[in-house]
């Protein structure tokens, strides 16, 4: 499953910062290949792929001609690309610098089994901040059937030396307890994953903050969600998330292709007191930090809120999942949107445009 955020969250631009998860290898490589995909505009791109922190993969400089698309396979190097293992410094951020604005993602393929992909829409600078909430899900569990046992976690990057970054998380992490704020410092490409503790989708990361004083960049995984409710399948989700300086009040998301319950949609609140609306009808108000689940009954559902919130989307196709934020409906849209098919699955796309576009 993917779902490809349009308009201001997938950034075309010439810069990119990037913490890759840590995912599963299990029984059938379920985590490689790891590729980033380059697509450009009317004009030719020079892109260089590095690890300013000298994690361990030479740099990677590709040429990309005017209005195509280029993969770059980091596989040989995932070792030294995935963050892993928690609550550790490492060295292992990847930063994407091209000559003229390129769109990028990196996609986990899961190519042997094509049972454990996702794609993570890189957002450009957009992505840069020194405020963020943690988004998540909290409606399923990950399955500890598999080795090694999969979690969820979020992982960020500085994007300059002496970053200072205090973390709060909502539920235990490894090395720290819920609730109690921490302090680390990185330097330029350097990554920390804070992973949870836990399988339980109780036990998730929703809510917890993260504070820098220098820009820093922030992924969302979690890996081999238990699927049950759907029909029993186990799949990777993930995003890379914005500050909350980009976050709005209303939002539509549109529903994908999942066996029933349906897709799930999850509101974090950044501000006490935030009412949250769906479909015209007031539905609840939660606090900062706080998540509340909704569903969507037919094609589309529009969210509003009093306050900004972050909108996360479970979806899918089947039993197959994935997660993603969405934007706001303030984002203006995109002319362009190029992605590579990756497996032989069933392909979806959903388009959504203003009234008066169709």
């Amino acid at each position: 499953m993917l779902l490809v955020t349009l308009g201001c969250m997938a950034q075309t631009d010439t810069l990119f910062w990037f913490a890759a998860p840590e995912v599963s290898i299990s029984t059938a490589t379920f985590d490689r290949p790891i590729v980033v995909r380059l697509t450009t505009g009317a004009q030719a791109a020079t892109v260089t792929i590095s690890q300013p922190a000298g994690g361990g993969m030479p740099p990677q400089v590709v040429n990309v001609a005017a209005n195509s698309t280029q993969t770059v396979d980091l596989s040989a190097w995932i070792d030294v690309i995935e963050n892993k293992p928690a609550d550790v410094v490492l060295a292992y951020g990847l930063k994407i610098q091209s000559t003229t604005p390129v769109t990028a993602y990196y996609e986990v393929v899961s190519q042997q089994c094509q049972c454990n992909p996702e794609i993570f829409v890189l957002k450009g600078q957009n992505a840069m901040g020194t405020d963020f909430w943690i988004p998540s899900q909290n409606y399923l569990d990950n399955n500890n059937s598999y080795a090694p046992v999969p979690y969820s976690s979020f992982d960020m990057v500085a994007t300059q030396n002496n970053t200072t970054i205090t973390i709060t998380p909502s539920n235990s992490i490894v090395g720290h307890a819920a609730g109690s704020a921490f302090t680390i410092t990185l330097n330029e490409g350097e990554t920390y994953s804070a992973t949870a503790a836990s399988v339980l989708a109780a036990q998730h990361l929703q809510g917890s903050r993260v504070i820098a004083d220098k820009p820093i960049a922030i992924t969302i995984k979690d890996d081999l969600l238990n699927g049950g409710p759907f029909g029993g399948c186990s799949d990777l989700g993930g995003d890379q998330i914005v500050p909350i300086g980009l976050l709005g009040t209303e939002y539509v998301a549109m529903k994908g292709f999942l066996n029933a319950p349906g897709d799930q949609i999850f509101v974090t609140a950044i501000q006490n007191g935030t009412a949250i609306s769906q479909d015209g009808v007031a539905v609840t108000t939660i606090n900062a930090g706080q998540t509340y689940r909704l569903g969507i009954a037919g094609t589309a559902t529009y969210i509003q809120t009093s306050a900004p919130v972050y909108v996360l989307q479970l979806s899918g196709f089947g039993c197959e999942i994935g997660i993603d934020i969405i934007p706001p409906i303030i984002c203006t849209g995109s002319f362009d949107v190029s992605f590579t098919r990756s497996t032989a699955e069933d392909m979806f796309i959903n388009v959504m445009v203003r009234n008066g576009g169709q």
